[in-house]
């Protein structure tokens, strides 16, 4: 292996039978990805991505006002709800989507296939919601909340389906677009919610109406009837592919999702609303930006390994994962070093002392994670080995919840994050070195020492600046970003000095 550069000369097949498809459109030109052009889309990607995220913390700021501790701390179970379940029954749709779609593009029988799972999967909801509801599984006072809960979960994940099409087409202005009428209308109707009721459960209500605005509003290429297009063999291959992955996303959603209802079990509603409260701040940027690298570069990787040219997908990974890394490190360490400032600013008074002490917590286990699930995750699903993954999760979970019972009792909610953050450094481990059993991902091992450097600096200049306020906040983010950038120039980070003087000669030409 060349160390330097973090391909491997030696680079394994993936290990699975072809499903009969159309041949791959030979108008793609991988040369028009150039580094300049995965960087436009990530950017376009980023916002897009990060749009629920920012207004998610303009929707923190107020129902953390409107709402009191209680109320909230019931509003984020209904969140833990709609974020397992979409995890558990629905998210490995989207993945399998951006897997098999590169091998029969523009074929309406995928697209029917899809449709007709995703309606099979809300049957199979219905019946679990009231599966739960006979057996008394589910606390009388907290049937309303699960359904609700439910309902957005029906709302995010046709959402998340539909927004797969712009990616797996290379459209991140469409996806930009489908991203900002989401984050209005859910802003618009959790507030209305909130500010109308006092009440968790119409808050939530809201939100959900405003996921299904915007899904309402895409331009959707399903085909009306999709029925007629449901390819039984298909789906079979999608079942085989999707059930571990499933399995492995189930699993998954028990790190985040289980460790917040074992906040509430183990500590209070007001314990879990602290701990909401953060994971909205940190995830609202850290997540978006690791989704924006991987959105952007994922397709064309799957598409050079349809077409087993595996040199170039390597090198595909390699750049996105330098790049991912180079954002997501600074990134992190800054929105640790800022979490005062941000929580005193976005959170009503009556959270602020709890949100302070988890946003370095959370900062590192959102970092860890992105890692992973953009860049070392990709292994299995490249060489569909996804049954790989449901170890990861189970080794994960297994950790995240046994240290939550020794951690919440003592600690609170700062146990709980300590937890997650323990767990996601064990998965990480295990990705990496599991990960090659399915696909070579390579590591880019040179650009990690090249931001160890940029980010020695920036912490050096943010912790000499004042942490409070408004004024805190904007020193802290311009000239960390500024030392950062400064740097990166210095040690030619991503080779951008090549592209500053090409930017600095169009402005001056």
């Amino acid at each position: 292996m060349n160390e330097s550069s973090g391909l491997d000369p030696h680079l394994p097949q993936p290990q699975y039978r072809r499903n009969e498809s159309p041949a791959l459109p030979n108008e793609f030109d991988f040369g028009l990805f150039t580094k300049g052009r995965l960087i436009r889309h990530s950017a376009i990607f980023m916002v897009a991505r990060m749009l629920p995220g920012l207004f998610g913390l303009a929707t923190t700021a107020i129902l953390t006002r409107l709402l009191d501790p209680q109320e909230y701390g019931q509003y984020g179970l209904m969140l833990a709800v709609m974020m397992m379940g979409s995890m558990i029954l629905f998210d490995w749709l989207g993945v399998s989507f951006l897997r098999f779609y590169q091998a029969r593009p523009g074929d309406p029988s995928l697209i029917g296939t899809f449709v007709g799972l995703f309606c099979a999967l809300l049957a199979l909801s219905v019946g679990v919601l009231l599966a739960l509801w006979a057996t008394g599984a589910v606390p009388h006072e907290l049937i309303g909340a699960y359904t609700v809960g439910m309902v957005m979960v029906w709302a995010i994940s046709w959402f998340e389906l539909l927004a797969r099409f712009p990616v797996a087409q290379f459209q991140p202005m469409r996806y930009f677009r489908m991203h900002l009428i989401r984050s209005v209308a859910v802003t618009a109707g959790a507030t209305a919610g909130a500010w109308l009721t006092s009440n968790a459960v119409w808050t939530a209500i809201g939100t959900a109406a405003g996921i299904l605005v915007a899904a309402w509003s895409a331009r959707s290429p399903i085909q009306r009837p999709s029925w007629a297009r449901f390819d039984r063999e298909l789906a079979r291959h999608l079942l085989i592919f999707g059930v571990p992955l499933a399995v492995s996303m189930g699993l998954g959603s028990m790190i985040d999702g289980g460790t917040r209802l074992l906040l509430a079990l183990l500590d209070s509603a007001q314990a879990l609303g602290f701990y909401t409260a953060a994971s909205v701040l940190v995830q609202s940027a850290l997540g978006s930006i690791g989704m924006a690298v991987s959105t952007a570069g994922y397709s064309r990787v799957v598409l050079a390994v349809e077409r087993e040219d595996h040199a170039a997908a390597q090198q595909h990974l390699l750049s996105n994962g330098a790049l991912l890394l180079a954002v997501l490190a600074p990134a992190s360490i800054g929105l640790a070093l800022t979490g005062k400032a941000i929580a005193t600013i976005f959170v009503g008074p009556k959270l602020v002392s709890g949100v302070i002490a988890l946003m370095p917590w959370m900062a590192a286990s959102t970092f860890l994670s992105a890692m992973r699930a953009n860049h070392l995750d990709q292994a299995f699903q490249l060489g569909k080995r996804p049954h790989l993954q449901i170890w990861m999760q189970l080794l994960a979970a297994t950790t995240s919840v046994a240290l939550c019972f020794y951690l919440i009792p003592t600690r609170g909610s700062v146990g709980a994050a300590m937890a997650l953050t323990a767990a996601m450094a064990v998965s990480g481990v295990y990705a990496l070195i599991m990960g090659r059993y399915a696909y070579w991902v390579p590591l880019p091992l040179a650009v990690g020492a090249r931001v160890a450097v940029c980010c020695g600096v920036m912490v050096l200049v943010i912790v000499a600046l004042p942490d409070a306020g408004w004024t805190g906040l904007a020193l802290r983010t311009v000239l960390g970003a500024v030392s950062y950038g400064l740097v990166a120039l210095a040690v030619n980070l991503l080779g951008v000095r090549a592209q500053f003087a090409a930017f600095v000669k169009k402005a001056l030409d």
